[in-house]
């Protein structure tokens, strides 16, 4: 079980992490709409997905949606992020951006305080035994987003790269490596691992070859201006 809260904890810090690195600015791609937290963070199971196919209860945040709001379409937007019971559904309606954000911010620190506290105290406490069926379905369903948000961080950094915005490529399929080794032991991601590892070498050495490209253009302009200064 301690696992499972780890996982939900390394997704939790991501997003307070694309929060922060402003992740939720205006999107080139929807520009008409305002931004809409989890929904278009790259931690959705549903990101770049029009079709949405996978079903919201795949997802870790439904733990923190209210019982009697679970069937709700996009209930994520219905997680309560204030003591008030403020959620980004109301922010939406009745609040701005900023407020929205920093209702979000503080609600994921505190998230992320409290299941950092629970598992200091449980190292310090003797193992207590989970039921087992329901350990296992949480274990299956929190390996599947990380999966799909190592997808989407793979998707992204592709993009770049064939846009060939090298260095954020690079940075990215660092981030989406480290999340892989996550799920390194489960099908399918040894391989997983190793792909992210083979691009992220590929866009290296193009990295190194503009580099040099960049140089000797710089090597060049300066020889042709010697000659003139001379004269």
């Amino acid at each position: 079980m301690a696992k499972d809260k780890r996982d939900l904890l390394d997704l939790l810090k991501f997003e307070l992490k694309f929060l922060e690195d402003g992740g939720y600015g205006r999107s080139p791609h929807t520009p008409w709409r305002r931004p809409l937290v989890f929904e278009d963070s790259l931690t959705c199971p549903n990101f770049g997905d029009p079709n949405h196919s996978v079903p919201c209860s795949e997802c870790l945040l439904m733990e923190f949606v209210p019982a009697e709001m679970k069937d709700q379409v996009s209930p994520c937007r219905l997680i309560p992020l204030t003591p008030k019971g403020e959620t980004a559904d109301y922010f939406y309606r009745c609040g701005t951006q900023l407020e929205l954000e920093e209702a979000l911010a503080g609600w994921l620190r505190d998230q992320i305080s409290q299941i950092e506290e629970q598992r200091k105290r449980a190292s310090s406490t003797p193992t207590t035994k989970f039921p087992t069926t329901n350990a296992n379905e949480t274990d299956r369903l929190q390996k599947k987003q990380w999966l799909v948000f190592v997808n989407n961080l793979y998707l992204l950094a592709s993009r770049h790269h064939d846009n060939q915005n090298y260095a954020v490529a690079h940075a990215l399929y660092g981030r989406a490596l480290e999340a892989a080794q996550n799920i390194a032991a489960t099908a399918g991601g040894l391989s997983l691992v190793e792909r992210i590892r083979n691009d992220q070498q590929a866009v290296s050495v193009l990295m190194h070859q503009e580099e040099n490209v960049a140089k000797t253009r710089e090597s060049e302009e300066l020889q042709e201006i010697g000659p003139q200064v001379i004269a």
